[in-house]
């Protein structure tokens, strides 16, 4: 059975997998006037969005029962207090209130010195956009900035707690000293086996034509496939040239030769090829039988 992944785990990957990009769309009376698909989910576009974006992130989790729905980050900030659930240390998934209310992202890491969010109604690091934000877009904040005012830390529904800067946390958890967010493992499935090579077949010999293809003097194809196996079994005389088609005296000895190492199967030793003598040539030529 797998390891149940824990509420929190699934929104951080939730919100990194939300592509960095501009998301609003421009007029020429307003500039970026906040009409994005986030507040299309939200139920109410075409204002500031930044809280709207974070509650859509706990929305898609299924997990928004947990944070209160409000565009207001102060609204946001009030809740949490009420709740006992605001801390003036970074936790995974808690909402930032930023500037006294000015902005909030998502914490999605933290350590000593920083704090790593991602939001949405933002601007790019080292963009100017007179204060409008107009996309979805991560940030790296000193812990102990003047703008950072807290964070609303969520209890979770499974009970877990999140990493946590908090020495005292009221989920429960133990307090770190950082936690990174880092592309989830996927584990790969098993190799499939290979296939296995299939066994090749015993060659099969061919049918014996008749001993007329193997008198002195013959010629014919068969005369040089009998030849080709009595040079493999290396019976008799060698020969100086190779097989032929045609059978020479030198044929006739090495078949006699053949029948003589076999002479109980295959006697009269007499030099003629016969159905036996065909098939033990072929049989010790392709390692079927032992010389």
């Amino acid at each position: 059975m797998s390891e149940t992944v824990p509420d929190w785990r699934r929104l951080v990957d939730h919100v990194q997998s939300i592509p960095e990009k501009i998301y609003e769309t421009w007029n020429s009376r307003d500039g970026w006037d906040n009409h994005t698909p986030f507040g299309q989910e939200y139920g109410w576009d075409g204002v500031a969005w930044c809280c709207i974006f974070d509650w859509d992130m706990y929305h898609d989790t299924g997990l928004d029962a947990v944070v209160p729905k409000t565009a207001s980050v102060a609204g946001m900030t009030a809740w949490a207090k009420q709740h006992g659930q605001f801390s003036e240390y970074p936790s995974v998934g808690a909402w930032v209130n930023f500037s006294n209310g000015g902005h909030t992202e998502i914490v999605v890491g933290f350590d000593e010195t920083w704090v790593y969010t991602k939001g949405g109604n933002s601007i790019q690091t080292g963009s100017e956009d007179n204060g409008q934000g107009n996309g979805v877009w991560s940030h790296v904040t000193a812990r102990r900035a003047v703008k950072v005012v807290g964070y609303f830390a969520p209890h979770f529904p499974d009970g877990v707690c999140p990493p946590t800067a908090d020495p005292a946390d009221p989920r429960g958890g133990k307090a770190v000293a950082s936690w990174r967010w880092s592309e989830p493992v996927v584990p790969k499935p098993p190799a499939p086996p290979a296939p296995s090579k299939p066994t090749p077949a015993a060659p099969t010999c061919p049918a014996f034509p008749g001993r007329e293809y193997f008198r002195l003097g013959a010629k014919n194809k068969h005369a040089l496939q009998l030849q080709k196996w009595l040079q493999k079994g290396n019976w008799g005389p060698k020969y100086l040239i190779g097989p032929s088609d045609t059978m020479t005296q030198k044929d006739l000895d090495k078949v006699k030769a053949l029948q003589e190492h076999y002479l109980s199967a295959l006697g009269p030793a007499d030099g003629l090829c016969g159905p036996k003598t065909w098939q033990y040539a072929f049989e010790v030529a392709n390692g079927l039988r032992k010389k």
